[in-house]
This record gives structure tokens, sequence and C-alpha cells, in this order.
């Protein structure tokens, strides 16, 4: 047997064969159809001899990153200790390869002792508990292989999801600060506190962002020695907002958030860094939020702020705070997500200015000679 893409015809027999194998947390007709017309997911099915679906695999992509994640893999009873389960996981790492993806992950049961076999035996490791996470409440296990071979992850990484489209530098200040200190508490109410504090008024639509020098002043005043690296000191983004009112708001704010930094000692370092710069930071202690843009995540021309946890040879790894359930993403989809060098190099120059901008935190003052941040 050799395994074949899922057709919209087979959305009945899949429907069939959930219903065999899985209690709860079924998949229904409507989101199989989903899955297979999505250029974000494969769907592996593999036939048996007589005709009919034995089992099948479902992978799904994180765009602009080298993360995928096996989201079900399901074996007919009548046709379990054929080795089909092994097949198919084997196929979809081979496929996730040929996409240029490294890192596979997905949840197991705690309780699927079979699975959980197969998943150890062949590479996986567990990197988190996943406390009552099905439907039932029982508890599970997201596990993770490096498709080329094994990396360590961090263990307790903190992650909080924005609750708004508008709150991804409160988010990844959260959980920058939550690192550094573990009474900072991850909640909404934060979360939209320090909105306020740095909020822009107003961004190029909609509500407004925060500004590197918004988020540097609410993490300053929460205790955190904060520097800036800017690649250009005049206020971002003025060029994409038509509105006379607007622009005039977001310049006098935020001209009133870099005179608010000089006056609390914050460094404002202005010009272009690399991710070599952001290696150094890294390697002396510093938490980096990282403003990028969105469009190799998601091809939508937004600036976006990330955590930058840490860079290896190969690749930086960041938590995301924004989880898009309509790409079927959970919290830990965006936790330590791998992204290429070139990807980030790319990622952190926004727009056609190529505009950067990092807010560096760490415990304590840093020294004004200290070589990784001069």
């Amino acid at each position: 047997m050799h395994p074949r893409l899922a057709e919209i015809s087979d959305v009945a027999a899949l429907s069939a064969l959930e219903a065999q194998v899985f209690s709860g947390d079924c998949l229904n007709a409507r989101r199989f159809r989903h899955f297979i017309r999505s250029e974000h997911s494969e769907l592996w099915c593999l036939d048996s001899p007589q005709g009919g679906i034995q089992a099948y695999a479902l992978v799904l992509f994180h765009r602009g990153t080298s993360l995928a994640r096996l989201y079900s893999l399901a074996v007919a009873p009548e046709a379990r200790g054929q080795g089909l389960g092994l097949q198919l996981l084997r196929w979809v790492e081979e496929r996730a390869l040929a996409r240029h993806v490294l890192f596979m992950r997905l949840e197991v049961r705690k309780d699927n002792a079979g699975a959980l076999a197969l998943y150890e035996r062949y590479g996986y490791r567990r990197l988190r508990t996943l406390k009552q996470y099905y439907e039932d409440g029982a508890d599970g296990w997201r596990m993770e292989k490096h498709l080329r071979g094994a990396i360590p992850v961090p263990d307790k990484i903190p992650f909080y999801a924005q609750t708004t489209p508008f709150t991804c530098g409160p988010a990844a200040l959260l959980m920058a600060m939550r690192s550094l200190d573990k009474s900072v508490v991850l909640n909404r109410l934060h979360e939209l506190n320090l909105w306020r504090e740095a909020t822009t008024i107003y961004l190029t639509t909609g509500h407004g962002g925060t500004s590197p020098q918004g988020l540097a002043l609410a993490a300053h005043s929460r205790g955190f020695a904060v520097r800036l690296w800017l690649s250009d000191i005049r206020v971002a983004f003025l060029d994409g907002v038509r509105s006379t009112h607007k622009r005039e708001v977001i310049q006098l704010v935020g001209d009133d958030f870099q005179t608010r930094c000089d006056n609390a000692g914050i460094i404002t370092e202005v010009g272009n860094k690399s991710v070599d710069d952001l290696r150094q930071a890294l390697a002396a202690g510093y938490r980096i939020l990282l403003l990028i843009s969105t469009w190799r995540l998601n091809r939508n021309k937004a600036p976006h702020w990330v955590w930058l946890v840490s860079v290896d040879d190969d690749y930086g790894y960041i938590n995301d705070p924004d989880v898009d359930a309509d790409l079927d993403q959970v919290a830990t989809d965006n936790l330590y997500v791998p992204v290429s060098l070139d990807n980030l190099a790319r990622m952190i120059q926004y727009g056609s200015a190529q505009y950067g901008a990092a807010v560096l935190l760490s415990g304590s003052l840093p020294p004004d000679q200290d070589a990784a941040c001069t």
C-alpha cells in the first residue's frame, strides 16, 4: 500500500474511521473538507487491497517556519498490528522534509500507551505536559522530533497568547518579563494595562499598536533594565497612515515616548542590527522583544511583536503570541517556533524602509561597555 492524498470524496469514509478510532475530540466532516482543501495541511490515506481507507495521517504546516504538527493519526481497529501507523509516520516526515520542515510536533494522550510507545520508539521526545487537554479532561503530552537530529529545548519557557488582535507587544513583553521574574502575572488585565501604557493610539489601520519606546517604558516602570535597538529614530509607519489627524497623533505620542525614554536613561542605539547581533545579545543574557513583518508567516504585511527566545547555528526560536484558531493552532504550536536564519533576517526588516526594532530586557542595568550591545 502506498499513501495517497485524501480527496473530498473520501470525507464519508474518513468520518466513519474517525468514529471507530476516537471516542472524543473527533474531526467532523466539515473539518475534514477544510483540511483536504487547505494549502497549510496534508491528509494522507492508506487503502486496503479490498478498498476502503484503513488509516490516515493529517499534518498541519506552520507557514514561514520550519515547524509542522502531526494533528491526527488513525488506524482502523481491524488493521492494527500491520505497521500502518509507522508507515504513515515515516511518510509524513519525508513529506515534511520535502517542504523544508525539520521539526515535527504532536500531542498524545497520557493514557494512550501504544501511541506513546510508537512515537518514543521513533525518536519523539516529551516536551511538556498538557493538563486537561482533551475533551474528557484527560492530560496529554506535547512531543517533538527534530527530523535531522536532536536539539535541546529549554524547560519551562513561559508562554502567553494575546487576547486581542492588537496586543502582541504586551503579550510578548509579559513572556519576556516572566522569564526574568517568576512573580510577573500572566493575565489579560496585565496585558491590557501594558497596552494602555505603550499604545501608539492609532496604527495604519484599526486599533493602535505598541511602539518599541512604549514597551521599553512599560518594562522600565516595572523595574527591568531596558535598552532599545532602532534602525531609525523617526516615528515608525507614518508613511502608511493616510489620515492627517492620525499622523499628527502618532507623531505626538511617538515623540513623547522617545523623550520619556531619554529622561529615564534608556539607551537607544540607532542603526541596522543583524542576526549575529541578536545572537550576541542573547548570549549576554538579554531577553529580546523583536518587531517582525508577518508576511512570511501569514502573508499579511503587518508589524508584529514576538519574543526571540534563542538563536543557534541554523534557527532562531520565537514565542509568537498570535495563536490563529482559523489555522487550527493551539498555544503550544507557537511556543519555541523554529525559523530559519534566512527567514529571520528578512522578517526583522519591515517594509520598503526595512525598519527594524528590538527591545532588550535584563534584570539589572547593563554596563555601557557591554560588547554585545554597542
